[in-house]
C-alpha cells in the first residue's frame, strides 16, 4: 500500500478528538506511505492545513441542515476520487457519507474501518480491516473479522506529560470524577448524583441537560459537594483528573472514551458499567460491574484506600504499556499489513 485517505466521517472544522488519528497517519507516512485525511465541515469553501506532517482538507457539507450521520459532500467524494488511495479507512460507522465515498471509487477497491462501541455499518462484511478499540469489543460484535485476522486494537492517543507522575493521590480534592456531555440521557450522570450525599463529586462536560443535573443537586441541598466544570480545554481535564479519587463511567451506551483511558494515566481506578464497556479495561485496574452494583463498587474502592491505590498504579502502568504514540505506530504497522493484503 502506497496511499491511504482516512475519512473522518463526522463533519466538524476541528481535529481537537482526532489526535490519535493523526498520529495514526504520521507514522504510516514514516512507513512510506501518502497518507491524508479528509472531513467535511459546515463552511462554504474547501479548506486545508497540515498536522504532524499530515495534510488535512475540511470539505463543505452539501445540505448542512440535514441530521449528522446523513450528511454528504460531493466535494470530499471527488476529492478521493482523484486522489485515487490504495485504501480508504473510515472513522465511525453509521454515516452515510462512508458509503458515498466508497460507490464512487473502482469497483472492489480496498478500505478499512475504524469502530466504535456496538454500532455497525452496511461496509463492515467487505472491509479489509476492521480497528477497534479493545479485543473483547471486537469478538462480541465484529467476530467474523476477528476470526479471518482482520480485524486489529487501535490504541488511544494519551499525552503522559499531561497526566503527570500517574501516583494516585492519597488525599484529593473530589472522591468522584466524571468526564462526558451533558447531551444525552444515555450518558447517565443522574446515577451518580445521589453519591453528593455524602461524597465529592466533579463533573466536566457541558450540554442541554447540564442546567437540570446542576438544579437536581440544589433541590436536593447537595450543592457544596458537586462541581460543575462544564466543558474544559483539553489539559485543563487532566488536571481535574488528577484531582480526584475514583473514575466513574456511568454512560448506559459508549464505546471505550479515551476519558476514562486518560484517568487510568492518571492513576485513576475506573468504575464502568459491563454492559457498555466489555474490555479495555483489565480488572487490576478498575471494576466493570452491573447497573445495580455500582454504588457498591464505586464505595469499595473509596473505603479502602490501599485497594485504590493499588488498581490506579496498575492502571497507569497498562496504559504505559498500551496506549500512547509508541502503540499506536506500532499499530499503523499492523495495519499496514492488514490493508497491504
Amino acid at each position: 500500500m502506497r496511499s491511504l485517505a482516512l475519512v473522518m466521517s463526522h463533519a466538524n472544522r476541528s481535529m481537537g478528538g482526532a489526535t490519535r488519528e493523526l498520529h495514526f497517519c504520521a507514522a504510516l507516512r514514516g512507513l512510506g506511505v501518502d497518507a491524508r485525511i479528509w472531513r467535511m465541515h459546515p463552511g462554504a469553501e474547501t479548506e486545508r492545513e497540515e498536522m504532524l506532517g499530515v495534510p488535512l482538507s475540511f470539505c463543505p457539507v452539501d445540505a448542512p441542515e440535514a441530521v449528522p450521520h446523513h450528511l454528504l459532500s460531493a466535494a470530499l467524494r471527488d476529492e478521493i476520487a482523484a486522489f485515487a488511495p490504495d485504501a480508504v479507512l473510515y472513522k465511525g460507522l453509521s454515516y452515510r457519507i462512508n458509503a458515498f465515498v466508497q460507490a464512487a471509487r473502482p469497483a472492489g477497491a480496498r478500505y478499512g474501518l475504524i469502530v466504535g462501541g456496538a454500532v455497525t455499518d452496511p461496509l463492515v462484511e467487505g472491509a479489509a480491516a476492521i480497528l477497534g478499540e479493545y479485543r473483547e469489543q471486537l469478538a462480541r460484535h465484529f467476530r467474523p473479522a476477528l476470526q479471518d485476522g482482520r480485524a486489529m486494537v487501535l490504541p488511544k492517543y494519551i499525552d503522559l506529560a499531561l497526566a503527570g507522575d500517574g501516583v494516585p493521590p492519597k488525599r484529593a480534592e473530589f472522591d468522584i470524577v466524571n468526564v462526558g456531555t451533558f447531551a444525552e440521557k444515555r450518558k447517565n450522570q443522574a446515577a451518580l448524583l445521589p453519591f453528593a450525599a455524602h461524597r465529592r463529586l466533579a463533573f466536566v462536560g457541558g450540554g442541554p441537560l447540564l442546567a437540570d443535573a446542576q438544579r437536581a443537586v440544589r433541590m436536593a441541598g447537595h450543592a457544596a459537594n458537586v462541581t460543575f466544570f462544564r466543558r474544559l480545554p483539553h489539559a485543563e481535564v487532566f488536571a481535574v483528573l488528577r484531582r480526584a479519587r475514583v473514575m466513574v463511567h456511568s454512560s448506559l451506551g459508549d464505546g471505550l472514551p479515551r476519558a476514562t483511558i486518560e484517568a487510568m494515566a492518571c492513576g485513576l481506578p475506573v468504575v464502568a458499567l459491563r454492559d457498555t464497556i466489555e474490555g479495555g479495561i483489565p480488572p487490576t485496574a478498575g471494576l466493570l460491574v452491573s447497573e445495580d452494583g455500582l454504588p457498591h463498587a464505586v464505595e469499595l474502592l473509596l473505603a479502602d484506600d490501599g485497594l485504590r491505590v493499588q488498581m490506579g498504579r496498575a492502571a497507569r502502568k497498562h496504559v504505559e504499556r498500551h496506549h500512547g504514540p509508541a502503540a499506536i505506530a506500532a499499530a499503523a504497522e499492523q495495519a499496514l499489513a492488514l490493508l497491504s493484503r
